[in-house]
């Protein structure tokens, strides 16, 4: 289209220069030059969208009129910027249309989605070897253990060693989260149900992924990524109570911020590169349904996903192209996601009666165990190793006697401390049983960690011990003891 030896763009932009003030014709410009008219529609399109141009009123003998722009005149004048149009790079960091199109049209490596997929295979894996380790590498294949009607010990031995092995890969389940194992609610997406749960969701995070890591870029990518994960996890939760697992929910949370991007940025797009967004959105919108339909996928997670997702890209767009005083602003948005998610859960634990049943089996086969397994255990060695050297006058202990005791006090009291500790986070329970015996427990075992302490402050004061002291460390026994009956009483 050039004669001059310039790049078609820069020369449009002098033939506008020289034509100024008048506008210039592009129509008459193509019938006098016998220039293809597509060609010549083209390089007006990437011009107008990169906002050097704009129209003008024209006539109906000479068709359109454009002129430049203050921003087309500036980069005329510039040879850095008049280079960067010539390479096709934006000439400016205002310049939004060629950053929107570099990134859509782009080849650069999509290292992040590579990475997931490797982290998605490298989990699967090492559950499959532990799995063959415990001679049920078929069912791990197969996603579980086949239904029967009555399940033989062989079976129980199969399903309890299935259930082990995604817990150790970092599955999710509400009794993990009254852990307090909060990390599990990112680990849980890199956890598949099954070979053909994993090669679904696979597929649709390489063939998603790609595309939307080049329209993010890296960083903002995996930080929709993440999102993703954090709001499918979450609202899987609240609402199912089941074990969450897989990466479908982050997958549609690509898909909602692909979705932000068209939105906000679909003014920059050529004509030919529109349709190709809109055919890969609704290829991967194909995709997510067909995954959805999979019977272990949950569809509030699916919600939770793609609206963190899309919040996430909101919040990213602003970033990137908002007014400078809302640019660092938008990143604070994100700290209100995190408390919704962590509300999700808290109100659904407060409003849900099925929590009252998956509460009482949680106290009933960890917390139960705990207080009895670390509260006889201190008792024991009261018995055994404390009580001889306290029992023993303050004037006839040895050195030695005291010293020996200390380390086991100190261990004991980490020990009941790291109990309380347990107990006073898992709570508050709906079920009232659960509450109660919650409390109780949380109570004795403090107590019984108050009173160590006690015995080892009363130990070092050797002969310095007074009445009162002593007195005190009574009072702390009985106090344990009257904890304990009181445990006891709320198991029945």
């Amino acid at each position: 289209m050039s004669e001059d030896g310039l790049h078609p763009l820069e020369s449009i932009l002098h033939l506008c220069e020289a034509a100024a003030p008048e506008p210039w014709y592009p129509r008459l410009f193509a019938k006098q030059n016998g220039v293809d008219p597509r060609e010549l529609g083209q390089c007006l399109e990437e011009l107008w969208l990169r906002g050097l141009i704009a129209r003008a009123d024209g006539g109906s003998e000479k068709g359109p009129a454009i002129t430049l722009t203050r921003e087309g005149q500036r980069v005329l004048l510039e040879p850095e910027a008049l280079k960067r149009l010539r390479a096709g790079d934006p000439v400016s960091r205002y310049d939004r249309g060629a950053i929107v199109r570099k990134a859509m049209t782009g080849r650069g490596r999509t290292f992040i989605t590579s990475l997931l997929v490797l982290v998605n295979v490298a989990v699967f894996a090492w559950g499959y070897f532990a799995a063959r380790s415990q001679a049920i590498d078929s069912d791990f294949l197969r996603g579980g253990i086949a239904a029967k009607e009555v399940f033989t010990p062989e079976d129980q031995r199969r399903q309890k060693a299935f259930l082990t092995i995604l817990e150790n890969s970092g599955y999710l389940s509400p009794q993990n989260l009254l852990d307090g194992e909060w990390w599990r609610l990112m680990t849980s997406s890199f956890v598949h149900f099954g070979i053909l749960h994993l090669l679904m969701n696979l597929v649709f995070l390489y063939l998603a992924g790609r595309f939307v890591e080049r329209m993010w870029g890296h960083i903002r990518f995996a930080i929709i990524y993440l999102a993703g994960v954090l709001g499918t996890s979450c609202l899987a939760l609240a609402h199912n109570l089941g074990g969450g697992m897989g990466a479908s929910g982050a997958v549609g949370g690509l898909l909602g911020a692909e979705l932000v991007w068209f939105l906000f940025n679909r003014r920059y797009f050529p004509r030919a590169l529109l349709r190709q967004v809109r055919t890969t959105f609704l290829i991967n919108l194909v995709l997510l349904v067909v995954i959805c339909s999979y019977k272990d996928v949950s569809s509030w997670g699916q919600v939770g996903g793609a609206a963190a997702g899309a919040m996430a890209g909101f919040l990213l767009q602003l970033h990137r192209f908002g007014p400078s005083m809302w640019r660092w602003l938008a990143l604070t948005g994100f700290l209100p996601m995190a408390w919704f998610a962590h509300h999700a859960i808290e109100h659904s634990r407060q409003t849900n009666p099925a929590w009252m049943k998956v509460e009482d089996e949680y106290f009933e086969a960890r917390l139960l165990p705990l207080v009895e397994r670390t509260t006889s255990q201190a008792q024991k060695v009261y018995r055994e190793k404390i009580a001889p050297v306290v029992e023993i006058h303050p004037s006839r202990r040895e050195a030695a006697q005291v010293d020996a005791v200390f380390p086991l006090l100190n261990e004991q009291q980490r020990e009941l401390s790291a109990t309380a500790k347990k107990l006073a986070h898992a709570g508050p329970f709906l079920s009232p049983e659960a509450e109660k015996a919650r409390k109780i427990g949380r109570d004795y075992a403090s107590a019984m960690a108050e009173w160590f302490a006690t015995i080892e402050y009363d130990l070092g004061l050797g002969e310095k011990r007074t009445d009162k002291d002593r007195h005190t460390l009574l009072r702390q026994q009985e106090n344990v003891e009257k904890m304990r009956r009181e445990w006891k009483a709320s198991l029945d």
